[in-house]
């Protein structure tokens, strides 16, 4: 058990006796966290996390005062236990993710909270990313007698959510990641069913800096996401704050606050002029356009934003803030996870990075052309919905 002050952590690795070598390489690699495996119990059963998680959540120290539970098939950032430490120093009280997928919509609130300094952002998920998770001690007791309620069929991720939502805790996305996922044949499918799931924001330098971590956390009112499946990509602009939380394409709500579809189609045409390389990728202008428009949005939304108002600010918060262009330049390898193997995403993904950057730079500066795009800052008030959830007279006046 690895001790600093008054914050003493328990470490567990939760793995499958088929990844037993890669669960005993980790605890190798990381002496200075004394962890424990803990194998699936019945792994001869349907393939399956909760039985393992629950496990995992039990086994913990005497005197403990966090539990961490990693995955077998993860990295550990450089000088992990020392820069964790300093972590929990300023975290907010809640659950600590040391992962978030790249293209999970959380992965987009952290690339606006990373662009405003922040070292924190709350999960928006339905679920919980456990590859890397960290509780208060009293808390993981709690999660283990928990998940008694459900069958093993339960995933783990889904039946963590529902044990902190009934509880009251938030669970906050570490900014950077201290984890990344490795690129390992999955028991349950998820590689060929999602394809590549890296960090959004895991330090490419083996120097991650004495003390990386401050104390603010920021939570964007809304997020601009996309997802590449089923032969469709669509942008959606995604209501954080307001009940229903109902994702809307992201043109309708660009349209619906006073941009025209001329308007919006000549931005995105003048921006690709200027990316030369992004169009000797080969992809579409139907598939470019949902990347322009998804970092369009953010941008507006990055606006609003308290730390970001002025026109000068998005440019500097780039240069200032370490985390933020690196977590901005996984959103393209993100969206394009399942078209190409883990050695060629990032050669076909990155020539698309700056097109994103020019749409974010746009969508920061049309805020002073289309003052009604201000409604993105405030779904809650504003009503933001998806046009088949209004009524009949305000859908028609959207689109006619």
């Amino acid at each position: 058990m690895k001790s600093t002050g008054d914050i003493r952590i328990s470490t567990v690795v939760m793995a499958h006796p088929a990844r037993r070598e890669q669960a005993e390489q980790l605890v190798r690699r990381h002496p200075e966290l004394d962890a424990e495996i803990v194998f699936d119990p019945d792994p001869d059963g349907k393939p399956a996390t909760l039985r393992t998680a629950k496990a995992a959540w039990s086994r913990i120290r005497e005197g403990a005062t966090h539990h961490l539970v990693l995955q077998e098939d993860v990295q550990l950032c450089h000088d992990f236990s020392t820069v964790l430490h300093q972590a929990l120093s300023v975290a907010p009280e809640g659950a600590i993710a040391l992962f978030a997928n790249w293209i999970m919509s959380t992965a987009q609130a952290v690339r606006l909270a990373a662009l405003c300094g922040a070292s924190w952002t709350p999960n928006i998920e339905s679920w919980t990313p456990t590859q890397a998770l960290l509780l208060p001690a009293d808390v993981a007791r709690q999660f283990a007698d928990y998940t008694e309620r459900y069958s093993e069929d339960k995933p783990d991720n889904r039946a963590m959510a529902e044990f902190l939502a009934d509880r009251g805790i938030t669970a906050y996305i570490a900014i950077p990641n201290l984890v990344e996922h490795r690129p390992t044949p999955s028991l349950l499918l998820n590689d060929l069913l999602y394809g590549i799931r890296n960090s959004v924001v895991f330090p490419s330098s083996a120097d991650v800096g004495t003390a990386p971590f401050n104390d603010r956390v920021v939570a964007p009112p809304a997020v601009a996401h996309m997802g590449l499946g089923d032969f469709e990509t669509m942008c959606h602009y995604d209501p954080v704050i307001g009940d229903p939380r109902l994702p809307t394409t992201g043109h309708e709500v660009l349209i619906t606050y006073g941009m025209s579809t001329v308007e919006l189609s000549e931005s995105f045409l003048g921006d690709l002029d200027y990316h030369p390389e992004a169009v000797a990728t080969g992809w579409s202008q139907t598939l470019l356009f949902q990347f322009w428009i998804t970092m369009f949005i953010q941008g507006v939304i990055a606006r609003g934003m308290p730390e970001l108002t002025k026109p000068a600010d998005l440019d500097a918060a780039f240069e200032n803030n370490r985390w933020a262009r690196t977590a901005l330049e996984t959103l393209p390898a993100g969206a394009l996870r399942k078209m190409f193997t883990h050695g060629d995403l990032r050669r076909h993904s990155d020539p698309l990075t700056p097109l994103c950057v020019s749409a974010m730079r746009a969508g920061f500066a049309a805020v002073d052309h289309w003052p009604g795009l201000t409604a993105l800052w405030r779904p809650d008030i504003h009503q933001i919905v998806p046009q088949w959830n209004r009524g009949d007279k305000q859908a028609t006046e959207t689109v006619s």
